[in-house]
C-alpha cells in the first residue's frame, strides 16, 4: 500500500474542527441537516455520556453522546420521532420537524426509579442467578452468529504534560500531544477473523499520515470470553466459566417505562487470574448487557504501572444479538525512565460502531488482507465526508489542538521545534527513513564481520504495481575486496497475493547456521566491539526460481513486511559455493592478542538444489501464533552437483497455559541428512554469545561447540509469572512485574559415515555424555525490557558449570 500526503493538508487541517460547526453550502447541505445538542441530568444539569440518540424509522441512524454530553448527526430533512436513552434514566421521546440547516435540541433526562436489591434468604445472590441466565442466553445466540459488518468511527487522543507535549495549551499542566481519527468499514467472521478498511482519516500535523492506521473497533468486545491488552488475555465477566471466576452481587434494579435494568457489582474471586473489577448493567428481560464499567485487577501487568478504565455500551440488533455500540478506554501512566524523568501520558480511545449487518455475505478475500488496510481514497482528505458523516463531536480543546499543533510546528521559537528536538529529531527521522521504502534498512548500508570486515552498500525495493515488486542490494567488502549483489523480482499471480513467483540472482556471503538466532545487526555490534562473530560463512553465487502459495490473514513480520502465517514453497537453484577466510582482526575493544574464531572451510563447487518447504503458523523470524511448525527438504541433483545429497529439517513451537498465570513454551527442532553431505550443509547447536542469548538457544554452551549432519534439540521454558502478583515490582517502568522462568534444554548431534569433514568438528555423540543438557532459572521483564538467566551445564563437565546471560524480555 502506498501512502501519499495530500498537497493542501497543512491548510485544511487548520480548519478541520471549524468545519464541524460552519454551515456548508455544498450540494449535499441542501438535502441534509446538522442535528446536534447536549444531554444532561434534569436535576443536577450534569452532562451525560453514553446517551443513545436514535431516529425511529431511519435505519441504522444513531449515535451516542461524548464525555461532555454532546452529540451530532447529519440527517435528511423530514419529520422524525427521536428517542434519548441511557441506563439509569427514563427514556425521552420527542417529535421534531427537521427542516433547517441546523437543529439544536438540548434534552434533560430524569433518573429512573430504582429499588435496592431485595433481601432474600438464599445461598445464592440474585446477581449470580441473573448472570447464569445471561451466560446461557449468550451461548444460545452466539451459535447462530456467523459474521457481521459495521461502520466504525475511532478517535485516539494522546495528552501529556506540557514539557513532553512541547507546548502549553494554556488550560492546565496537560496539553493534547496528538490526535488520530478514522472512519472504517469493519468485518468479522467466526471464529476470530477481523478486517477493517479505513475509508477516511485525519491526524494532527505532528503525526505522519502513514502512521494513522487507527481502527480500534469491535475486536475489543467485553461481551467476548476474553479480551487482550498488551498481550495480556483478560477473562471477562461474560466468559462461560465466569461464575467460577467472579463474585456477582446485585446492587440495585432500575425501572423505566420500557425495561428493568439490573446493576451488578463484579469482583474477582482470586488475585491469581487476570480479571476485572467494576459494574455491569443487564437488561433483565432481554438478558443482554447494556453497559459495562470495568478496570483490570492487579494480576494484569500494565506497563509503567498504567491505570486502565474500560467503558462500553451495547445495543440489541434484530431483537437477538448484543453488539457493541460505543467504547471508551482511558489510560494514564508516568513513564519514569531510570528514575531521571517521568513524562506523563494520558491515552483516550473512543469509538462508535453503527450500521450493523448480521449474518450477511462477506467475500472470503476480505480476510486475506492485513487486519487493517487503508483505502487509497483515505489518503485524500475529504472535508465533505467529515461534515456529512460526523458521528461524535470534537471537544473544544481537541479542535483547538489541531490548530495549535500546526502553529507550533511552523513557529521556529516554539518548544516543539527547539534546537534539541531539531537536532536529535532529525537524526531519528534519518534512521527511520532508512527503514522505509525504497530503502531496505541500515544493515544493508553498513555491517561488519570477520570475513568482509567493513561492508558498505545500499538496498532498495520498488513497488511497480499492485502485483509486482523488485529489489536490489549492492555492496562492497573492504577486508575481502569482494563485490556483493542480490537482486530479485516478485510477481503475484492474483489480487490477494496468495500466489507468487520469484526469481533471484545473487553474489553474497551465506551462513550455514541459523541466521535468525543472531541477526546481522547483532553480528555487526559484537564483531566490531569484541571480536565475537557468531556466524559460519561461505561465498555463494547463483540464481533461484521459486513458487509459493500462502494462506491465512497477513501478519506483521518486520519493518513494512507482512507474511501469511502458512505457506508451501517450491524452488530450484543453481549455485557455486566456495570457502571464506577470516580477513580482519580489528575490533574496538578487544585486545590484539585475541583473534576471531576460524571460519570452517566448505566443499567448493557447483550445486543444483531442488527444495520444498511447508510451514503452518510459524516463521523463523518471530513468533506469530501459539503453535506452529516448519518442515523443509532439499535435494542436490546428481550429475549436475559436485556432490549429491538429501536433507530434511523440522522445527515446531508450542505455547500453552498450565495454570491461569503460568505458561509453558516448548521448542523442538531437528535435521537429518543422507548422501555425501558437504560441510556447508552441516548443522550446529545454537548457543549464546558474549553473555547474550536469543530465544530457545543453549545458554550454557560455547559458540559453535557442536556440529553434525544430523541433530535434534528440545527446549522447555515454564513461566511461573509473578510468584505473588503485584508484589515483586519495581516502581514505574518495571511495573509489568518480574516473572520467574525455569528452563531446561537437551541437544544431540552426530556425523554420518558419508559426511564430508574437511576440518575436524566436534559432535555431542563423540563425547562421553553423547548429549548436551542444561537447566536454569531466569528473571523476566526486569525494567520491563530485560531477562537475566543463570544456566547450569551438566554435560561434558565433571562438575556443573554456571553461566550468566542477558537477553530481551520474553513476552
Amino acid at each position: 500500500m502506498k501512502y501519499t500526503l495530500y498537497s493542501h493538508g497543512s491548510i485544511l487541517i487548520l480548519f478541520i474542527g471549524l468545519l464541524m460547526s460552519i454551515p456548508s453550502y455544498t450540494a449535499f447541505s441542501q438535502k441534509t441537516v446538522l442535528f446536534k445538542g447536549t444531554i444532561s441530568d434534569s436535576e443536577t444539569l450534569e452532562p451525560l455520556k453514553f446517551v443513545t440518540i436514535r431516529l425511529i424509522g431511519l435505519v441504522n441512524k444513531a449515535t451516542v453522546t461524548s464525555k461532555e454530553g454532546t452529540y451530532l448527526l447529519r440527517v435528511p430533512k423530514g419529520e422524525y420521532d427521536i428517542t434519548y436513552s441511557m441506563v439509569g434514566y427514563t427514556s425521552e421521546k420527542t417529535h421534531l420537524s427537521i427542516d433547517r440547516d441546523t437543529i439544536i435540541n438540548n434534552v434533560g433526562l430524569q433518573r429512573s426509579s430504582f429499588r435496592s436489591a431485595e433481601i432474600i434468604v438464599s445461598a445464592e445472590d440474585p446477581g449470580v442467578k441473573l448472570m447464569r441466565s445471561v451466560l446461557q442466553k449468550k451461548m444460545q445466540w452466539t451459535d447462530s452468529l456467523k459474521n457481521y459488518t459495521y461502520m466504525l468511527y475511532t478517535k485516539f487522543v494522546v495528552s501529556a504534560d506540557t514539557v513532553t507535549a512541547g507546548r502549553n495549551s494554556g488550560r492546565n499542566d496537560t496539553s493534547i500531544f496528538s490526535i488520530l481519527e478514522s472512519y472504517s468499514k469493519g468485518f468479522f467472521e467466526k471464529p476470530d477473523k477481523y478486517f477493517n478498511e479505513i475509508i477516511q482519516k485525519r491526524q494532527t500535523a505532528n503525526i505522519p499520515a502513514q502512521a494513522n492506521f487507527v481502527a480500534f473497533g469491535t475486536n475489543l468486545n467485553v461481551y467476548d470470553d476474553k479480551i487482550s491488552f498488551f498481550n495480556e488475555d483478560i477473562v471477562t465477566p461474560f466468559h462461560p466459566n465466569a461464575l467460577d471466576y467472579y463474585e456477582f452481587t446485585l446492587v440495585k434494579t432500575l425501572q423505566d417505562d420500557t425495561k428493568e435494568i439490573a446493576e451488578i457489582r463484579v469482583e474477582p474471586k482470586s488475585g491469581q487470574r487476570r480479571l476485572f473489577n467494576g459494574t455491569i448493567n443487564i437488561d433483565k428481560q432481554a438478558l443482554i448487557p447494556l453497559y459495562v464499567d470495568l478496570k483490570p485487577n492487579r494480576a494484569v501487568k500494565l506497563p509503567f504501572d498504567a491505570s486502565l478504565h474500560v467503558q462500553q455500551t451495547f445495543i440489541e440488533i434484530d431483537s437477538h444479538y448484543a453488539m457493541p455500540s460505543s467504547l471508551r478506554i482511558f489510560s494514564s501512566l508516568n513513564a519514569e525512565v531510570l528514575f531521571l524523568f517521568a513524562p506523563r501520558l494520558d491515552i483516550s480511545i473512543e469509538n462508535v460502531a453503527y450500521e450493523y449487518e448480521i449474518n450477511t455475505e462477506i467475500p472470503p478475500e476480505k480476510f486475506d488482507q492485513r487486519r487493517v488496510e487503508i483505502n487509497d481514497k483515505a489518503n485524500v482528505f475529504d472535508s465533505i465526508f467529515w461534515i456529512e458523516k460526523a458521528i461524535l463531536p470534537l471537544k473544544p480543546e481537541e479542535t483547538a489542538a489541531y490548530i495549535q499543533i500546526q502553529q507550533a510546528l511552523e513557529d521556529p521559537d516554539s518548544t516543539a521545534t527547539s534546537a534539541f528536538n531539531s537536532l536529535f529529531g532529525g537524526i531519528s527521522a534519518f534512521f527511520n527513513r532508512l527503514a522505509q521504502r525504497p530503502f531496505t534498512g541500515f544493515e544493508d548500508m553498513f555491517r561488519y564481520n570477520r570475513v568482509h570486515g567493513v561492508y558498505s552498500g545500499i538496498g532498495l525495493q520498488f513497488q511497480h504495481s499492485h502485483n509486482a515488486e523488485s529489489g536490489i542490494k549492492l555492496g562492497y567488502g573492504i577486508a575481502d575486496n569482494h563485490l556483493y549483489a542480490d537482486a530479485f523480482y516478485r510477481q503475484y499471480l492474483n489480487e490477494t497475493k496468495k500466489y507468487v513467483i520469484e526469481c533471484n540472482g545473487y553474489r553474497k556471503l551465506s551462513r550455514r547456521d541459523n541466521p535468525y538466532v543472531v541477526g546481522q545487526s547483532g553480528i555487526t555490534s559484537l564483531s566490531l566491539l569484541f571480536k565475537n562473530d557468531y556466524g559460519d560463512y561461505y561465498y555463494n553465487q547463483g540464481a533461484e526460481l521459486s513458487f509459493e502459495y500462502g494462506w491465512g490473514q497477513l501478519k506483521f513480520l518486520r519493518r513494512e513486511e507482512f507474511i501469511r502465517p502458512s505457506a508451501i514453497k517450491f524452488s530450484i537453484k543453481r549455485e557455486y559455493h566456495s570457502s571464506a577466510d577470516v580477513n580482519t582482526q580489528f575490533a574496538l575493544f578487544a585486545p590484539s592478542e585475541i583473534s576471531f574464531r576460524d571460519n570452517p572451510p566448505v566443499l567448493s563447487g557447483e550445486y543444483t538444489i531442488a527444495s520444498a518447504e511447508f510451514r503452518m503458523n510459524l516463521t523463523p523470524i518471530r513468533r506469530i501464533s501459539s503453535a506452529g511448525f516448519i518442515i523443509s527438504g532439499q535435494y542436490a541433483l546428481p550429475g549436475i552437483s559436485v556432490k549429491s545429497y538429501s536433507q530434511s529439517t523440522f522445527q515446531a513451537f508450542l505455547r500453552t497455559v498450565t495454570l491461569p498465570l503460568w505458561r509453558l513454551d516448548a521448542r523442538i527442532s531437528g535435521g537429518y541428512s543422507w548422501g555425501d553431505i558437504p560441510p556447508q550443509k552441516f548443522f550446529s547447536l545454537e548457543s549464546s554469545i558474549a553473555s547474550t542469548a536469543g530465544d530457545g538457544v543453549f545458554r550454557g554452551m560455547s559458540v559453535k561447540e557442536f556440529y553434525g549432519d544430523r541433530y535434534a534439540a528440545l527446549s522447555l521454558e515454564h513461566n511461573f509469572g509473578e510468584v505473588i502478583p503485584g508484589v515483586l515490582r519495581i516502581p514505574s517502568i518495571a511495573s509489568f512485574g518480574i516473572e520467574v522462568i525455569v528452563t531446561g534444554s537437551i541437544g544431540y548431534t552426530e556425523f554420518s559415515n558419508n559426511a564430508i569433514v574437511l576440518k575436524q568438528l566436534p559432535s555431542t555423540f563423540s563425547t562421553n555424555d553423547r548429549y548436551y543438557y542444561e537447566a536454569g532459572i531466569a528473571l523476566n521483564k526486569i525494567f520491563l525490557f530485560f531477562r537475566c538467566d543463570v544456566s547450569g551445564r551438566f554435560s561434558q563437565r565433571s562438575n556443573p558449570e554456571l553461566r550468566f546471560t542477558i537477553s530481551g524480555s520474553t513476552f
